[in-house]
């Protein structure tokens, strides 16, 4: 198990300036923020945020820190999120600083030109066709085309099928399943992604009897978070993707006697999506006119989530940046302005950071792993497994965590943002942690 970095012992101080100390000539470092539970809550600013930020960017708010914004959501594209974030910090925060979960999707050029059924709420159909995909069905289509599949709503269970017939006639076979986020009503969505998945994507063309099912077509999950912590006034965690991705996959076993098999799971713990944190991160470094990124700590609130995630990335970077996704183009993580360097081939260590004002701090017990994250445990020991879940260093919160961070890497030693009538400067007292 990791030891946990002692936190500071700061005397007080007059003045909340900046002190800096030789940094440009230390190796450079980047910093992979969660969202929900380490800035926000719901829509709620968390305390010292703000004051955090302040720590990584000069007098006009501009990053000296390559940071990127690391979040499981789906729900939006990240230029839509970009410009969330940048009025609730009041930071011009660029949409190339922000990954979704759905982010690398784009490196799965593959799929693209394929009959996919979308999963996800009403914009899913724009993340989509953001992320390259060309011939899209919603749930929402295959409920206008078979109103009798849909039948858990009786009142679409009356309609008359040749009603929907020529609908139906412009119905082509559905190739692959992309699960952005979960679906505004779960029990028409889990009937029909059955039958897609039962049927081989004809939807409606089954014979019963038939001893075997067809191949099972690919299938693709972002954001496997099984809870997410709300607003601040909600005691427990709200359940999340995962818990839908749960139920599909334990139906689909129970009814067809197999597992259900995915051709990616992205967004955190899962490592492409940090590997794509940690390409960003480079980019970044590389236009500010730093050195190679060489460090990358990500702070999250999440234990099973972004501690997981930071631990199996930093593995991965141990093994040399190899094996597990050489069959994927991770060139494709943008378009266009592809890196002068390998960012797997670079970078050395992914730092974990837990902070305790999300799902941590409720001291709760109710998020897990789902299955296709629990099949990275497969070739790991018990001891192994447990010590993924520990962090490098628990603070209680953003601000605490960057100044602890900042201090590491003898990027600067800020003051805190306490006025006093000392004149005493601040000093430090720091125990590094063991790697």
């Amino acid at each position: 198990m990791s030891k946990f970095l002692r936190r500071f012992v700061v005397a007080p101080t007059k003045f909340a300036s900046r002190h800096f100390t030789d940094s440009r000539n230390t190796s450079a470092f980047g910093i992979v923020l969660d969202i929900d539970g380490v800035l926000q809550r719901g829509r709620i600013l968390l305390p010292r945020v703000k004051e955090a930020f302040r720590l990584v960017t000069d007098e006009r708010g501009s990053f000296e820190i390559p940071t990127v914004f690391l979040t499981n959501g789906t729900n939006c594209l990240r230029a839509e999120k970009a410009a969330k974030l940048s009025n609730l910090l009041g930071l011009h925060v660029r949409p190339e600083q922000v990954i979704m979960a759905h982010s690398p999707l784009r490196m799965f050029s593959d799929l693209h030109n394929k009959n996919a059924l979308v999963i996800g709420q009403s914009n899913s159909k724009t993340i989509a066709t953001n992320c390259g995909f060309k011939n899209i069905i919603t749930i929402e289509n295959l409920r206008e085309m078979f109103p009798h599949l849909d039948c858990v709503d009786f009142s679409r269970k009356l309609r008359d099928p040749r009603e929907t017939a020529k609908l139906r006639k412009s119905f082509k076979p559905i190739e692959a399943i992309i699960m952005l986020g979960e679906p505004l009503i779960w029990e028409s969505a889990l009937q029909l992604i059955l039958d897609c998945l039962l049927t081989g994507g004809t939807m409606d063309e089954f014979t019963r009897g038939i001893s075997t099912y067809p191949q099972q077509i690919p299938v693709v999950a972002c954001n496997v978070d099984l809870v997410w912590m709300a607003e601040q006034g909600s005691p427990l965690p709200r359940i999340g993707h995962g818990v839908f991705i749960h139920l599909i996959e334990s139906l689909y076993e129970k009814l067809s006697g197999r597992r259900l098999k995915y051709e990616a799971v992205l967004g955190k713990p899962t490592e492409i999506s940090y590997l794509h944190a940690a390409h960003m991160i480079q980019r970044q470094a590389l236009s500010m006119g730093l050195s190679d990124v060489k460090t990358l700590y990500v702070i999250g609130d999440n234990p099973m989530s972004d501690v997981l995630g930071a631990k199996l990335f930093d593995r991965y970077l141990r093994h040399g940046g190899r094996g597990r996704f050489d069959h994927l183009d991770l060139d494709l993580f943008e378009e266009s302005d592809v890196p002068k360097v390998r960012t797997r081939h670079v970078c050395e260590r992914c730092i974990s950071v837990l902070v305790e004002t999300g799902v941590y701090t409720e001291g709760c017990r109710l998020n897990g792993v789902v299955q296709p994250i629990s099949m990275l445990y497969e070739s790991l020991t018990p001891g192994e497994q447990e010590g993924l879940q520990q962090s490098d260093f628990v603070e209680h919160d953003l601000y605490a965590a960057i100044r602890q961070i900042l201090s590491r890497e003898r990027f600067r030693a800020p003051s805190p943002p306490i006025y006093h009538s000392s004149p005493m400067m601040a000093s430090s007292i720091i125990t590094p942690a063991v790697m």
